[in-house]
């Protein structure tokens, strides 16, 4: 599979080296894109909206946050097809994200001028469920029982 593929089209399924892959390109990718909407003492943060640089801050880091979704929807849809799963279990990992997101936000719902060491307190009670997506869809192998193999079998004579 592509790169572009791995990362922009949600067709297909993905093993578990291509799901590690896909994170471990997400990861460091978000944390600059954080650290580039959220640098301390942020001007951009505290502009107004209403005005044009405020206004293009704001599309910006919509449109961020939009791509980075779609990256990660495309990689765990991907990886829970390959685990003859579907969308509802899709939706069970989409909250803990979002809830994520909403945490490392620098507007919505706190406020900007809040540093990160204070937002620990709103992320540390969703270790948990990442923890859990980890094992489930990077570690756990999910192998489909074999059939056994006497009962498969026609029985012969002895």
């Amino acid at each position: 599979m592509t790169f572009e593929g791995l990362l922009f089209d949600s067709r297909g399924e993905i093993g578990r080296r291509d799901f590690w892959f896909a994170h471990l390109f997400l990861f460091p990718m978000e944390v600059g894109a954080a650290f580039l909407f959220r640098v301390d003492k942020n001007e951009l943060c505290t502009q107004d909206p209403s005005t044009f640089l405020g206004k293009s801050y704001y599309v910006a880091l919509a449109i961020m946050a939009f791509v980075f979704l779609f990256m990660w929807y495309c990689v765990v849809i991907k990886r829970l097809r390959k685990l003859e799963r579907g969308h509802k279990s899709f939706f069970a990992y989409a909250i803990p994200i979002l809830l994520t997101l909403s945490a490392l936000a620098p507007h919505f719902p706190l406020p900007c001028t809040m540093e990160f060491s204070s937002r620990l307190m709103f992320l540390a009670p969703l270790i948990p469920f990442w923890l859990i997506y980890f094992v489930d869809l990077g570690i756990m192998s999910h192998r489909k029982p074999q059939p056994d193999d006497e009962s498969d079998q026609p029985m012969t004579a002895i």
